[in-house]
């Protein structure tokens, strides 16, 4: 299960703010670059960044594309339909009720920095997205996309039955959509949640949002976000370092180097030991090809010297990386 002080999010969900501000012509590498991002980056489905890294880059964008409402454009005009939480959710509800409820339970498959609630009462059903982690950037634009995107999923979901004076929003960031947005009431709140509050009645509601037929689904098995695969998903691409240090590894992921350790310690774990095991996991991998010397192996870890390397692996396995190729091959009894 995440852990809610992790506060991590998959970098892949940043990509229609990138794509948005390169169709309105500016380009989104200076400010990726500000972060130590790259647009490649992007499109890794299981690289996860701090919060705190998607809400800088998040205002960033908006700063540099000079568009003041940039995540309240880009929750607009997202293709709903495709997402694969909203394909999810909407393909196994046939109520708003029943689709707010399976969008919730898909939330932790993308981010341990919020929580989703459904609060239903009388006459008033409450939507509320909690901020679990406190960051130096402000949300603004990410709050911004909220609005939009849940508006129009509400909205979506309940075609002709939608009264958008019937809907209560509160966010801690009002300015981060336009005056009078959708028609809806907006309210300033000082807590870390975004809440949409609307008629209980509408929970009964037939459903009117569907996910395309071709809509690949996510896997029903929870990912881990946890801080341990965040702090292997950055490592991964930095292993062939001489030196890798938890300084690196704090600041590829947006935090401070004695959050990272305390963080890790959580988890009954030091950024040593998973560089150590993640270095054995990538060396097995690349040693399966044969097409690779043993030396070539060793370079992408980072050791120039093959006889060092070797150590290493023997260290950790008990085997050569001769011993361990040779494992691999096919025997007699095959």
């Amino acid at each position: 299960m995440p852990r809610t002080q992790d506060g991590f999010i998959r970098l892949i969900l940043v990509q229609p703010f990138v794509e948005h501000i390169e169709r309105s012509g500016s380009d989104p590498r200076p400010a990726l670059a500000t972060l130590g991002l790259s647009k490649q980056m992007l499109g890794n489905p299981n690289a996860t960044v701090h919060a705190e890294i998607i809400y800088g880059l998040c205002n960033a964008l908006a700063e540099q594309s000079e568009i003041p409402h940039l995540g309240c454009e880009v929750g607009q005009q997202f293709d709903l339909s495709i997402w694969p939480p909203i394909a999810a959710a909407s393909q196994a509800s046939d109520t708003v009720g029943g689709f707010l409820t399976n969008y919730l339970m898909r939330v932790p498959q993308e981010s341990s920095s919020v929580k989703h609630t459904l609060i239903v009462e009388a006459d008033r059903a409450s939507y509320g997205v909690s901020r679990l982690v406190r960051t130096e950037n402000p949300p603004r634009q990410v709050d911004g996309f909220g609005i939009a995107l849940h508006l129009r999923l509400l909205q979506t979901a309940m075609g002709p039955g939608w009264m958008a004076q019937d809907v209560l929003v509160e966010t801690a960031y009002p300015e981060a959509v336009p005056r009078g947005f959708m028609g809806v009431r907006l309210a300033r709140t000082e807590t870390a949640t975004l809440t949409f509050s609307f008629p209980s009645e509408w929970l009964n509601a037939e459903l009117k949002l569907r996910a395309k037929a071709e809509t690949p689904l996510p896997a029903t098995d929870e990912p881990d976000m946890s801080i341990v695969a965040a702090l292997r998903s950055a490592a991964r691409p930095l292993l062939w370092k001489d030196k890798l240090t938890s300084a690196d590894l704090a600041r590829a992921l947006g935090l401070g180097q004695r959050r990272l350790e305390a963080a890790l310690r959580l988890h009954r774990t030091t950024p040593a030991r998973e560089v150590k095991r993640l270095k054995i996991e990538v060396a097995q991998e690349a040693l399966a090809n044969q097409e690779l010397s043993i030396g070539d192996v060793g370079l992408r870890l980072g050791y120039a010297d093959q006889s060092h390397f070797a150590r290493f692996f023997r260290s950790q396995t008990g085997q050569s990386p001769q011993e361990f190729r040779r494992s691999l091959e096919p025997t007699d009894d095959d």
